[in-house]
């Protein structure tokens, strides 16, 4: 009996949508696509319930013909290529002919087309594959095509969706891609009835400043270069806005977007010397080569792209970023003259206060009194036990001739120190307050009985205020501290909005924000610890963790706020500490349960052993 059977195409095209489709970004981003690909000159995209519910693009391309508007629902029916030697001259951004097949397997579709040659306009409704009907209507020139109960028909996929913050989250990733490379073309997005962006057609500076807002066109510098295998354009920001996550990175070439880790290597080693510890600079790069040069057909969502001469590609790529930004004087220049005058404040020497050294002496010493030239102990400045490293007491003189200079004087008694028995595990025991001394205003260093414990004075800190921060999460709110001038938070809308996931616990730990105006939060108030001009940054921060965190984030969310507030408020390197400073943090961290450790698995503190040293000099 035979086996081996072809699968149902409804069957197939199941298969094929786990690639394809795998979220409601997925469908947005193959839509959007295709009306773009029809000369769209104004996109809108409208959500309910993050595209769980309806996905609806609605367009003004050159729409299509009845014919056409069934045969793109057929596997592999495209009208972008008709040849295996076109997938080497590809123009636009979909081609494979699967997407909208994929797409009605999994959901119910309803399309509404027409071409402005046409008097009407047709209409269709397909669902899990089977076209329920097909008519002549009066619709308006473009495509109107609505995605409804995405995965109604496999429960399953539908259960491991992530939750709607995430999955608006990856569908404005996808939207925004798309609007990136089109600047010519209007786009909208909203959903539920909100307009999350509304973004007219502009040149390409004025969308990325409409979609990342206004505070990043000051810190734009153009990129620019053309050579015979590839032109490349557009914008990398200064160091300044360098943040610590992912998020305002894109590479495109031929205007669709791409991934690729070996030209942001590129990028990073441009900003050489500009950035701060494990800082990511936003960058907004453009590529234009010839289509026959890279390959696009790797994977169904195409964002990995090969390219025929990435080792030069690199190379250009580099050299022109650090162009870019020697020519706009961001690069560190060696310039070794100091112009302009340098004003010290004078010291007065005569409310200076120098060092005065004093010098005792005994007037009844005579060495002539001595035949054998030797001295008694009696006359002598020390004692008979000075072998033993202990002073006697110098003997009183008259006051005329004691002191010929009045300055330091030294006790007359050696200071005997021993340190004190530890426990077994002394190792990463509290260390012996006797003496402190600072490396570079980064490590403490301090006596234990296995050897010298270093402890990272930052990091030492930043477990400390966690700590505090956490205890009082789960007291009472924190009275957070008002600020006179309240400093304006401007956010992209998607941004905006996932603000509000975070306010109750915000609220709680010290912030009150307050909406002011469109996409703009004013900051009344902030933790009474947090450093005056830090709550924009830490806030920043929050969100971008948000923005990039997979899964279900709102379970560790306080430890989150907690751990961005501890990190903006504990005290930066080279911040010089008294010896009793760093007694006082040190007995601080050691009062912490987990002193060994930051809250995200940064090391604190190490031990150099005895042992170790000893086997330096051998």
């Amino acid at each position: 009996m035979d086996i081996v059977h072809l699968l149902p195409d409804s069957v197939a095209n199941q298969i094929a949508a786990g690639e394809v489709v795998q979220r409601p970004a997925s469908v947005v981003k193959e839509l959007v696509e295709n009306a773009v690909d029809a000369g769209a000159k104004h996109i809108a995209v409208v959500l309910k319930n993050v595209g769980k519910a309806l996905i609806q693009v609605i367009d003004d391309g050159c729409g299509m013909s009845p014919m056409d508007a069934r045969m793109a629902f057929e596997r592999h029916a495209t009208s972008k290529i008709a040849s295996a030697q076109d997938l080497f001259h590809i123009h636009t951004l979909g081609f494979r002919g699967e997407a909208l097949p994929s797409i009605a397997s999994v959901a119910e579709v309803e399309l509404k087309t027409r071409r402005e040659e046409d008097e009407l306009g047709t209409s269709l409704f397909i669902a899990a594959s089977d076209l329920k009907s097909q008519e002549a209507a009066n619709v308006p020139k473009g495509t109107n095509i609505s995605v409804k109960n995405l995965f109604y028909n496999i429960p399953a996929r539908r259960k491991f969706l992530k939750s709607d913050s995430t999955e608006l989250r990856n569908v404005t990733n996808e939207f925004l891609r798309v609007a990136l490379t089109r600047p010519e073309v209007a786009f909208s997005l909203s959903n539920n009835g909100n307009v999350l962006y509304d973004l007219p057609a502009s040149g390409l500076r004025q969308r990325i400043v409409n979609i990342f807002g206004k505070s990043i066109n000051s810190r734009l510098v153009t990129v620019e270069c053309e050579t015979s295998i590839v032109g490349i354009k557009g914008f990398v920001c200064t160091p300044e806005q360098a943040r610590k996550t992912y998020g305002e990175q894109y590479f495109f070439v031929n205007n669709r977007f791409m991934k690729h880790p070996f030209f942001h290597k590129a990028v990073m080693e441009a900003y050489s010397g500009l950035l701060g510890a494990e800082s990511v600079p936003s960058y907004f790069i453009y590529f234009t080569v010839d289509p026959a040069s890279v390959d696009v057909n790797i994977h169904p969502t195409k964002t990995e792209i090969k390219f025929q001469n990435e080792s030069d590609f690199f190379q250009i790529l580099l050299a022109c970023v650090r162009e870019a930004l020697g020519k706009f004087n961001i690069m560190p220049p060696l310039d070794f003259d100091v112009e302009g005058n340098v004003d010290y404040a004078p010291v007065s020497l005569e409310t200076a206060a120098p060092f005065v050294p004093r010098i005792s002496y005994s007037p009844n010493y005579n060495p002539f009194d001595y035949p054998s030239g030797k001295i008694t102990p009696e006359d002598s400045d020390f004692s008979s036990s000075a072998g033993s490293g202990k002073h006697s007491a110098a003997p009183k003189v008259p006051a005329n001739w004691d002191i010929l200079f009045d300055g330091l004087k030294e006790t007359e008694e050696a200071v005997q120190t021993s340190i004190p028995e530890m426990a077994a595990s002394a190792e990463m025991q509290a260390p012996l307050a006797i003496c402190y001394f600072q490396i570079k205003g980064r490590y403490m260093v301090t006596p234990v009985q296995s050897g010298l414990m270093l402890i990272d004075q930052k990091r030492a800190h930043e477990r400390v205020l966690f700590d505090r921060y956490m205890d009082s999460l789960s007291g009472h709110p924190v009275a957070g501290q008002k600020s006179l001038f309240p400093e304006l938070l401007e956010l992209p809308a998607s941004d905006f909005i996932l603000v509000g996931d975070l306010l109750p616990d915000l609220e709680f730990l010290g912030f009150e924000l307050v909406v002011f105006g469109k996409n703009c939060y004013a900051i009344q108030a902030t933790p009474p610890d947090l450093p005056g001009g830090k709550a924009k940054e830490v806030l920043m921060e929050l969100i971008e963790h948000y923005k990039n965190t997979e899964g279900s984030i709102r379970d560790k969310m306080k430890e989150r706020v907690v751990l961005a507030l501890a990190k903006a408020a504990a005290m930066p390197y080279d911040t010089v500490l008294t010896c009793e400073e760093m007694r006082e943090l040190t007995g601080q961290l050691f009062a912490c349960k987990f002193h060994t450790y930051t809250a995200d698995g940064r090391l604190i503190l190490h031990v150099l052993k005895y042992e170790d040293v000893n086997a330096w000099f051998k």
